[in-house]
């Protein structure tokens, strides 16, 4: 029978010709994909080599806890992404702002790792974070301080679990994160009736973009440093 037959190709390890072109068909999608985003990708991982003069806010600048925090990184791969990544195109990464007001001021943001290939949601302090930038922004959001403090603790809680960087940018799913996506996810966890949508398409997938995040109704920019 039919059955028998396919059980007999199962048990002598070949797979059905239908199946074995599913596969590749699945193989192929995915490997486009990922060269799709390949420019994207680096966009996020900043050029740890080069060496620019490292941004600062002005002096009193206040910092809180939830505030989200823009770059322009130093490679020439980030004014690629910028690009994309919102209507003004000053910016190609994002993160949130963690331990304001003390020495332990920190960034919370996931990028791609370029020397191992992998990457995920990483804590890293506010110094570094600027030392791959040539240009940044504060950005704060206009919610309740229970809506902020949930916000936050989401976003610690997706660094604790380690998870990795989203590289097929899947912004159904939070199983994995690029660093737009980590940012709408944590706030959506926190209220999910804020108006959050992934608003541009790459590569015939939904995206966030920045300007879904910085455009969300009363942000408003704090500091430049640039």
């Amino acid at each position: 029978s039919t059955t028998n037959g396919l059980s007999m190709k199962r048990s002598g390890n070949k797979l059905p010709f239908g199946f074995t072109v599913l596969r590749l068909n699945a193989f192929v999608t995915r490997c486009i994909l990922s060269l799709s985003f390949l420019l994207c990708l680096s966009a996020c991982s900043q050029g740890r080599k080069e060496r620019f003069f490292v941004p600062a806010f002005p002096e009193g600048t206040e910092l809180r806890d939830g505030d989200l925090i823009c770059r322009l990184g130093t490679s020439w791969y980030s004014g690629l992404f910028r690009k994309k990544a919102s209507s003004a195109q000053e910016y190609s990464h994002i993160g949130i702002v963690l331990y304001a007001g003390t020495d332990s001021c920190s960034v919370v943001h996931t990028e791609e790792d370029p020397s191992s290939g992998h990457g995920g949601v990483a804590l890293e302090s506010l110094s570094s974070f600027l030392a791959h930038s040539r240009r940044a922004g504060i950005y704060r959001l206009h919610l309740p301080d229970s809506v902020l403090s949930h916000f936050v603790r989401a976003a610690l809680d997706y660094r604790e679990r380690q998870v990795p960087f989203d590289f097929a940018f899947d912004s159904a799913s939070d199983a994995e994160l690029y660093c737009t996506e980590l940012v709408a996810a944590a706030l959506l966890r926190a209220d999910s009736s804020l108006p959050i949508r992934p608003s541009i398409s790459v590569a015939g997938r939904r995206v966030y973009s920045l300007d879904d995040l910085l455009l969300l109704p009363g942000t408003k920019c704090m500091a430049l440093a640039n």
